[in-house]
């Protein structure tokens, strides 16, 4: 691979996982908001509500990252394009 892929790739993915970070905790936030607030409120009337709280919470948490999965995929393909798409796929071994 020559270095200019290499180094396109490796921002890349660098990048990608800096936004799902980011991602993450701010869903997290966002459903502790929720849950402080009010806006959402799973059931906890009976006994098997309550042990399913947890996974309904997490579900939540999950729907919540989800919203920021579109934006991800657009800053990733706006810097694959600045930097040019030919760069990502000019793999060819050097030398």
């Amino acid at each position: 691979m020559n270095q200019a892929a290499l180094l396109a790739w490796t921002s890349l993915y660098i990048a990608v996982g800096s936004m799902a970070l980011i991602c993450a905790v701010l869903a997290i936030m966002v459903t502790f908001y929720e849950l402080k607030a009010g806006v959402w409120r799973p059931a906890l009337s009976t006994k098997f509500q309550i042990a399913l709280a947890v996974p309904k919470i997490w579900l939540r948490w999950q729907k919540n990252y989800l919203f920021g999965a579109p934006v991800i995929v657009a800053i990733s393909i706006a810097y694959a394009h600045h930097v040019g798409f030919a760069t990502f796929w000019n793999i060819e071994p050097i030398g």
